[in-house]
């Protein structure tokens, strides 16, 4: 669920003490815009925004799998696509499992 190479580099570069807070801070964060995106009823600036900041969020800490559908949640809604809540259905499972998987928990 996680880039091993990029949890080791933040590792390296805050020290395992700090690692941890650091990945309960992304359990926080990536719960709250998760809810927000299956929130969203309109293809509107907040999808967009929730999706992207999602986006960061996972890719930041290694969280491969939910950054990629973050990714192509972003997608959708920059382009009104309406396969955006199709695709949203995909992210309470990839979530759950991404949170279950926090090296650091």
């Amino acid at each position: 669920m996680f880039n091993q190479t990029t949890v080791k580099q933040l590792e390296a570069d805050v020290g395992k003490d700090v690692l941890g807070q650091l990945f309960a801070v992304f359990k926080s964060e990536a719960t709250k815009l998760t809810e927000q995106i299956m929130a969203v009823t309109t293809l509107d600036d907040d999808a967009l925004r929730f999706s992207h900041s999602l986006k960061s969020c996972a890719r930041s800490y290694g969280a491969d799998q939910l950054g990629a559908l973050a990714q192509t949640l972003e997608a959708h809604a920059k382009n009104n696509d309406t396969a955006f809540f199709a695709e949203r259905a995909l992210l309470p499972e990839i979530h759950s499992a991404t949170m279950a998987a926090i090296p650091m928990s």
